[in-house]
């Protein structure tokens, strides 16, 4: 091997470690051909996705001759090594991503057609060669046509496609299909359009439903490029999707303008608590009281009353509950106690969560007692009488039966296992009469429809004619009934729990 060759070989490689490392999913680099086209003003963009080839038109001003430039030292063998080296390394900036992109899925063959300001220009690349062509079919933007390699999964494609593009106004389609915008932030509460300034082209932000993080999405012709999530900022929890396509990282001066903007949001929200759900309520609660943990501002109590007062429907906002406490004692008892008795007489009773006391308390040092429930002593006299009327009840069971609860289920009644199980007791029984006191006959066990705590009615002693009645639907029965049909000599160990 000839040492050009051997350092071609390393060339390739450079480029396609810098194209993975780059796009975090094999199947991201159609998006940056999107992304790329939006950049050169297309208004429309068409993508066309199939087995053996993907292909991207767009209406814009068409590459650049750099770019062109760029591209063909890549893909020309001819070219020294040091020149595809800087051209590697041109492409790894966030506005050579595009091209960058072609060589992700190593394709066999690529072809780019492309109407500029310089004119037209048509690149073909197969098995190693390069061909370029100062003309094209095309009026007006550029086509790009690649044919991948074989290891593609082309659902993933559509999909990253579809998701990282929602968000684009302008008219992005998919094999002729229009891809369907949707928000760039979802489950929020409310949310505010932010404008052009200084640091940021133009955005959105929003307060989460949900969770207790800050999540930034920073867009590239309104196409995320990079997540980013951080602890509260200054108190604040909020999502934001911003314009910012630089390569430096966020700096400071952004977040204390995003939290500006968060700032409003909150007094808002704060200002419409008494309007929401409960649901809403108890998440504006949660943000103004986790604010006021992390920064100590109470600015915010003055817009919301989220104090309950006990057994009402009225609230109370912290400066009303400040100066009450100035003139008259204040009460409260745990949320959710309601229910208990209090001696609430001639006093202003809040219903307050642990973190509610926990703030008025501690954090304000109000004089706040919590009262304690009022215990009253039953009545004995009631409880007696049915314990009494039980028992006799239970007597007169006892002694006379009533025959309505005892159901006897004949033979052709009990299924197979039943039969069997009954079958193998009255064995066991007459087997085992010393398990009863009398000397007469022993009993046999008959299966009756009744319902009761325990599994069976046993014998009375000297009623020859009363059987053991076992009741069918008990639940240690029905377990009895198995074990025995598996094991007949299980019966034994259920005979001390039904006698």
């Amino acid at each position: 091997m000839s040492p050009s060759n051997l350092f071609s070989i390393d060339v390739d490689a450079h480029l396609k470690k810098a194209a993975s490392h780059t796009f975090g999913s094999p199947s991201h680099y159609p998006v940056e051909w999107v992304r790329s086209a939006l950049r050169r003003g297309a208004r429309q963009v068409d993508i066309k996705i199939t087995r053996s080839r993907i292909r991207i038109r767009d209406n814009g001003s068409g590459l650049d001759p750099a770019s062109i430039k760029t591209l063909t030292y890549l893909l020309d063998p001819r070219q020294p090594i040091i020149v595809k080296e800087e051209a590697v390394e041109a492409l790894q900036t966030r506005t050579g991503f595009g091209l960058l992109a072609l060589f992700a899925s190593s394709p066999g063959k690529i072809l780019v057609e492309n109407v500029s300001a310089s004119g037209k220009t048509r690149i073909l690349f197969q098995k190693g060669r390069l061909s370029t062509f100062d003309t094209c079919g095309l009026t007006t933007g550029t086509c790009i046509t690649l044919f991948p390699g074989t290891h593609r999964d082309i659902t993933r494609e559509k999909q990253i496609l579809q998701v990282y593009c929602q968000s684009v106004q302008k008219e992005i389609r998919l094999n002729n299909r229009l891809i369907s915008r949707g928000p760039m932030l979802s489950l929020q509460m409310a949310y505010l359009k932010i404008t052009s300034s200084k640091y940021i082209s133009h955005g959105t932000i929003g307060i989460p439903s949900t969770g207790d993080l800050c999540r930034l999405r920073l867009l590239d012709q309104e196409i995320p490029y990079k997540y980013v999530t951080l602890p509260p900022f200054k108190g604040f929890i909020f999502d934001a999707a911003i314009e910012y396509p630089y390569d430096n990282q966020i700096i400071k001066n952004i977040l204390n303008h995003l939290t500006e903007a968060v700032s409003r949001l909150y007094q808002w929200l704060c200002q419409h608590h008494a309007g929401t759900s409960p649901q809403i309520q108890a998440r504006i609660e949660e943000l103004i009281f986790t604010h006021y943990r992390l920064t100590g501002d109470t600015s915010f109590f003055q817009y919301v009353s989220p104090f309950k007062v006990f057994q009402s429907s009225d609230t109370l906002s912290l400066p009303q509950i400040m100066r009450q406490s100035s003139t008259s004692p204040i009460f409260a008892v745990p949320l959710g106690k309601e229910r208990l008795r209090y001696n609430t007489t001639g006093k202003t009773v809040l219903s307050l969560t642990r973190e509610q006391a926990d703030f008025l308390i501690n954090q304000q040092n109000l004089p706040i007692s919590f009262l304690s429930p009022l215990f009253q002593k039953e009545k004995q006299l009631p409880k007696r009488l049915y314990s009494i009327k039980k028992m006799l009840k239970r007597i007169i069971l006892y002694f006379f039966p009533n025959p309505s609860r005892k159901k006897i289920v004949n033979l052709h009644q009990l299924s197979s296992s039943e039969k069997f199980f009954i079958n193998t007791l009255n064995e066991y029984l007459s087997q085992s009469s010393d398990l009863f006191l009398s000397h007469g006959p022993v009993p046999q066990a008959v299966m009756i429809r009744s319902r009761g705590p325990f599994p069976s009615i046993p014998s009375k002693k000297g009623k020859k004619s009363h059987p053991l009645f076992i009741r069918r639907s008990h639940p240690l029965i029905c377990k009895a009934i198995s074990a025995v049909q598996k094991v007949p000599g299980n019966v034994e160990i259920f005979i001390p729990l039904i006698i």
